[in-house]
Order: C-alpha cells, then sequence, then structure tokens
C-alpha cells in the first residue's frame, strides 16, 4: 500500500460525501502523477497531515515516495520495452533459423533425387547396350551357322536334297525363334525401363510441385 492510500484510509471515519470528495482528488493526482506532473500531495491529506503537525517531513517522504515509484515505473517499463525488442529479435532469428534448414533440407532432396535418376539412366544404358550385344551375339552365330550349313549342303549336295533341306530349314525356324525371343525380351526390357523413368520422372515432378508449394507458403508467412 502506497504512503497516499495510508493516509486517505486514516479519513475512514468521514462523512459519506466527505470520503467521495477525497476519493476524487486522491484519483486526480495520481493521474497528474501517471501524466508526468510532480507528484503533490492531496489538499485533504496535506491539511491532515497538517494537523499532525508534520506536514513538511510526511510530504517529502511522500513526494520522495511517489518518485521513487515513478522511477520504478519508468524502470519496469523500460524493462519490458528492451524484453519485448528481445522477443521479437529472437522470433526473427529462429525463422531465418528455420529457413535456412528448410532451403537446406530441399537442396539435400533435390540433389538425391538427381543422383538416384543419374543411377536409373545409367543402369538402363548398361541394360540396353547389354541386350544389344546379345543381339548382335546371336546374329553372328546364325550368320555362322548359315555358312556351317551351307558348307555342309555343298559337301552334300549328291545326298538327299529334301533331307538336308528339311534340316536346314528346322535350324532356321530354331534360330529365328531364338532371335524372335530375344528380340520380344529386349523390347520387353525396354518397356520396362521406360515405365520405371516414367514413374521416377513423376515421382520427380510431384516433390518439385511440394517443393513449389511449401516456398509459396513460405513467403506467404
Amino acid at each position: 500500500m502506497s504512503s497516499v492510500e495510508g493516509q486517505t484510509a486514516v479519513n475512514l471515519t468521514a462523512p459519506k460525501d466527505q470520503q467521495l470528495h477525497h476519493h476524487e482528488e486522491d484519483m486526480l493526482a495520481q493521474l497528474d502523477v501517471a501524466a508526468g506532473a510532480k507528484p503533490i500531495v492531496p489538499p485533504h491529506l496535506l491539511a491532515r497531515l497538517q494537523q499532525l503537525g508534520l506536514p513538511d517531513k510526511t510530504q517529502q517522504d511522500i513526494e520522495n515516495k511517489l518518485a521513487e515509484a515513478e522511477e520504478r515505473r519508468k524502470k519496469l517499463e523500460e524493462e519490458r520495452v528492451q524484453k519485448a525488442h528481445e522477443n521479437v529479435k529472437h522470433a526473427k532469428e529462429v525463422s531465418e533459423k528455420i529457413r535456412q534448414d528448410a532451403d537446406l533440407s530441399r537442396d539435400e532432396s533435390l540433389e538425391k533425387l538427381r543422383e538416384k535418376q543419374e543411377n536409373a539412366e545409367r543402369v538402363r544404358q548398361e541394360q540396353l547396350e547389354q541386350a544389344e550385344a546379345r543381339r548382335k551375339a546371336l546374329e553372328e552365330e546364325k550368320r555362322q551357322k548359315l555358312e556351317e550349313h551351307l558348307q555342309k549342303v555343298k559337301s552334300i549336295r549328291d545326298r538327299d536334297a529334301e533331307s538336308e533341306k528339311t534340316l536346314y530349314e528346322q535350324q532356321r525356324t530354331e534360330l529365328d525363334q531364338k532371335m524372335k525371343a530375344v528380340e520380344q525380351r529386349r523390347l520387353d526390357l525396354e518397356n520396362a525401363l521406360k515405365e520405371k523413368m516414367q514413374a521416377r520422372q513423376a515421382i520427380a515432378e510431384q516433390v518439385r510441385q511440394r517443393q513449389q508449394e511449401q516456398s509459396a507458403a513460405a513467403a506467404d508467412k
């Protein structure tokens, strides 16, 4: 309780109208002090103090305490403002840290996705090259067998031509079937690889769109 409040309590035995008048004077004095005016003891309290015989000392004590209270109020206000500045600064630092972490995470995700795409493309190219090598090897094998067969046909020209022809046709049919099987396998492999690449590209597009949405949301904030 302040000194003014303590002095006001002394007058509680006064008439009702006088108490209200004294209360109004107290409130006006407090408003003047809050507005920056020099602390002044209300007239009814000053008169009461004069009756007690210690007006000057008590007046000075009250003024000193009011001044101390004003200093404490100013100090608390300065501390509150300083704390608000510190909170704003801390919030900005946290926001910047979150943004930097988000940028770093996005860059890492893009780098990993790029590496996966490069690895998938390298594997696809290797598989295509292997399929092409097998196809050429089978073609060479077919050519060699045909040459061998022609040599046999030439060497056994006097033998039963129909039997040799049947054998030749059988071998050629088998080779053709092998070639068709290899070609079909190569086509199946290419189709499977294309489907995988399309799926990866779709995932990459989804990641890119999600990152753009996150960036737009962060910019709106």
